[in-house]
């Protein structure tokens, strides 16, 4: 099996956000705003396949060998990343979290009830991150230094009662977690999953350097870095897959939503053997085949 570490870098309108994963995410339906607003994502997944066919892939980044930690403290590296959970399940709080409240749910559909966890965690190194994903985080903030609250202080909103446990946690300041709502509020986690407004990753990107969002590709997760620059990170990207022993994948549009057969046909296109060695992945058989070798309507090969 090959494993592949698949990007693409494009430009992203809250306004007109697009489509996510075929199937597995939508936006949450987000109030007008005005499309002026221009803003770039680089989009990170992978898969694990058997041919250039790639029609038994498995997607996501985790299929890739890299985990999302390795990822991004590759990409960040030396940087401390603020790791936020909205609905994380209440008795997987990791430990050094700040903020963090419990908050009881009604479930769309009928009258169940259930509690969930509201926290952040400031993070490092790549396990760090890891187990934030695995607790239930599921946005990153790059900042540094977020906005304090004028009334608390830089870390925000501290009870007024010295007593209250809250106090040793006083986690993010009110005016972050206003807008991370207005980010992650009304969200529908059944099929398919709604977790994110458009709309308010502009307004988180005028308070913070650059936003991150885990998205579901078609088996596991992958990464959306958002920001007002161009992110920088294909060159990271590739000398990290090379390290890896993977393949690394430009993709024209997100990976989330592309065809891994046609990119690993464009990839081919532009591979120099006499400088990199034969290409690594393998044809598909006769009985399946790749983006390449289809054939048109009238029946004959490409």
């Amino acid at each position: 099996m090959i494993s592949a570490l698949g990007y693409s870098h494009d430009d992203f309108n809250p306004a007109e956000p697009g489509r996510l994963c075929r199937g597995r995410e939508r936006w949450i339906e987000s109030w007008p705003r005005e499309p002026d607003v221009g803003l770039f994502r680089l989009v990170i997944s992978g898969a694990r396949f058997s041919d250039d066919s790639a029609r038994d892939a498995y997607r996501g980044l985790e299929y890739s060998g890299l985990g999302i930690g390795t990822v991004l403290s590759r990409l960040f590296e030396g940087r401390e990343l603020i790791a936020c959970a909205e609905e994380a399940h209440q008795r997987a709080v990791p430990a050094g979290a700040e903020g963090v409240e419990y908050v009881e749910q009604h479930v769309p559909g009928g009258p169940l009830r259930s509690w969930s966890a509201r926290w952040s965690l400031p993070c490092r190194t790549a396990e760090e991150i890891d187990a934030a994903v695995a607790a239930g985080a599921d946005v990153f903030l790059l900042a540094d230094e977020l906005e304090a609250d004028a009334q608390h202080g830089r870390h925000g909103s501290v009870p007024p009662d010295a007593d209250d446990p809250a106090v040793d946690r006083p986690g993010l300041p009110e005016s972050v977690r206003r807008w991370l709502f207005l980010l992650t509020g009304y969200r529908r986690m059944s099929p398919p999953t709604r977790r994110f407004q458009p709309t308010a990753v502009a307004e988180a990107l005028e308070h913070v350097e650059t936003l991150i969002l885990v998205h579901q590709d078609k088996h596991a997760p992958c990464v959306a870095i958002y920001g007002e620059e161009p992110p920088e990170g294909a060159d990271l990207l590739d000398e990290l897959a090379d390290e890896a022993g993977i393949l690394a994948v430009p993709f024209a549009i997100p990976p989330m939503l592309a065809r891994w057969d046609r990119a690993l046909w464009e990839l081919r296109q532009d591979w120099d053997e006499a400088e990199q060695g034969v290409f690594p992945v393998p044809p598909a058989p006769e009985d399946r085949r790749s983006w390449g070798r289809r054939r048109p309507r009238g029946g004959s090969e490409e």
